[in-house]
């Protein structure tokens, strides 16, 4: 990397969650072992089953991680966009156990296997990390388990749309908010484990029953209160609205 994208990496990294977690020191060490990567829209990062190379920061664009079964059918496990890492999983398998594709023209960086586990060896912060995001991914898994065998598309999608708004720091403090998928509804659906056509009908009986409004990509939550109760989250046990 030039002097220019050094600086330029370097400050997103260390704005980053993950490097505000660490700490400038690693992540500066990191940067001197990083590799750029420059992906296309619809462009391969890896396939499930091959052998992992690293772990990989994305600067810019969004990278999908899907799963493909019967028939081609894909399901989207997780959305990385800019300033997430992920492959963190990889470095302890013999085979990535998804498929890494970009949905946007992407810049990531890579931090090659080797090194990282090496480095990590002498970094306690690091392996807490790495533990930390392997205990978050094992929750975020059984939720996901949860919502597959307990609840219906329209308690996802409740679930889905409350968890984007509850990424901004003062989710707390309104009873309405606005929120933007982070992809197309094709891609939404595929997440939510249900198919487009289903996941527009949802849509549509949750703005008929005033707890939405989509206005594309943009949807504001009209009902805060009803949706956390038809996501049933803690916080709002027991309120439900019927949907047919």
């Amino acid at each position: 990397m030039d002097a220019t994208s050094v600086t330029k990496h370097t400050d997103q990294l260390s704005d980053s969650p993950f490097g505000r977690k660490v700490g400038p020191d690693i992540c500066g060490l990191l940067l001197g072992m990083a590799e750029t990567v420059d992906l296309a829209a619809g462009a391969p990062l890896f396939e499930e089953g091959d052998a992992p190379q690293g772990v990989y920061f994305v600067c810019a664009g969004q990278v999908k991680l899907i799963r493909s079964g019967p028939g081609y059918r894909e399901h989207i496990v997780h959305l990385a966009e800019r300033q997430a890492m992920f492959g963190e999983a990889s470095l302890f398998l013999s085979n990535h156990p998804v498929t890494a594709v970009a949905l946007k023209p992407s810049t990531l960086l890579r931090f090659p296997r080797a090194p990282f586990l090496e480095y990590m060896a002498r970094q306690p912060v690091l392996q807490g990390y790495v533990l930390e995001v392997m205990a978050c991914w094992l929750e975020q898994l059984i939720e996901k388990i949860d919502e597959l065998t307990l609840c219906d598309g329209a308690q996802r999608l409740a679930r889905y749309l409350v968890g984007l708004h509850e990424k901004n720091p003062y989710s707390g403090f309104v009873t309405a908010a606005q929120v933007e998928l982070p992809t197309r509804k094709r891609d939404l659906a595929t997440m939510l484990n249900m198919n487009q056509p289903s996941l527009s009908r949802i849509l549509r009986q949750m703005q008929d029953q005033t707890l939405i409004e989509v206005k594309g990509r943009r949807v504001v939550l009209r009902d805060l209160e009803a949706l956390r109760g038809l996501a049933r989250l803690p916080e709002f046990r027991g309120v439900h609205r019927d949907f047919a």
